[in-house]
């Protein structure tokens, strides 16, 4: 009788767990009604316009003399010409039609653009946009595109006319460093001079080695003739000079020259 009962339990409860695990899991379609599931709803793509953003290039660009050049290209597949802006360190400078022949794209969709730009010490940015020419279809593409981020740079201006003279002050050799100062924003100038020294090395043979000094001297007020003696130096020897203006942070290239000091 116990085998009959421990049978008979074993039955029961292997029934219970094929009732209670389906073979495979479906998802309710019926809840909610219908559910996203078992029938999922996707956005509709968005229209497609025949409007099309204006493209070019730039084919060339530099700055000279106060005002920043730019030449290249634009067109529009709907229509022309295309308005190009030009904006020279944040603020917008003007705006030229891209109307000219142009005999690489075979059309009158070329531009060449002078503005007046910044002169001052450092780098600068140029921005180049398109203006679209919608052909009234929505949705239209977008009202300007940017062609090109453009920059140049304004190194300061290097010392002119410099002239050395050696003299001797308090005793000492010296050279008077004098040139003309062409800048009226210059932070200083840097004055670094070489020469060859004789020394007597660790075996006991005097040798010519390399030495160099630099001093800094500050800004001259406007411009015109500045002057800064170098004192100290050694007698009937020669010496080389690079005088550098410094400028919103940056060094201007070398004035060079040099002369020998009085025997």
């Amino acid at each position: 009788m116990r085998r009959f009962l421990t049978a008979l339990a074993g039955a029961v409860f292997a029934a219970t767990v094929a009732v209670a695990a389906p073979a495979s899991a479906a998802p309710d379609c019926d809840v909610p009604v219908p559910p996203p599931i078992c029938n999922p709803i996707e956005d509709p793509p968005p229209p497609e316009g025949s409007d099309k953003s204006p493209t070019g290039r730039v084919e060339s660009y530099g700055f000279a003399n106060g005002t920043f050049h730019v030449r290249g290209w634009a067109r529009d597949v709907n229509g022309g010409p295309v308005t190009i802006w030009v904006n020279v360190d944040g603020p917008f400078v003007g705006a030229y039609p891209a109307g000219l022949w142009h005999a690489g794209q075979g059309a009158n969709v070329g531009f060449d653009i002078t503005v007046p730009a910044p002169s001052s010490v450092g780098t600068h940015q140029v921005l180049i946009t398109l203006v679209n020419v919608p052909d009234g279809t929505q949705p239209e593409a977008p009202y300007s595109s940017l062609l090109n981020y453009l920059t140049y740079t304004v190194e300061p201006t290097p010392p002119a006319n410099l002239s050395l003279t050696p003299v001797v002050t308090n005793g000492q050799d010296a050279i008077v460093v004098g040139f003309t100062d062409l800048s009226t924003a210059e932070e200083g100038y840097q004055i670094t001079y070489d020469w060859m020294a004789r020394r007597m090395n660790d075996d006991g043979h005097w040798v010519l080695t390399p030495e160099s000094r630099t001093v800094h001297v500050g800004p001259n007020p406007g411009t015109g003739w500045y002057s800064h003696t170098i004192s100290g130096l050694v007698s009937n020897t020669f010496y080389r000079f690079y005088i550098r203006t410094k400028e919103n942070g940056r060094m201007s290239t070398p004035t060079t020259g040099g002369v020998s000091t009085l025997d």
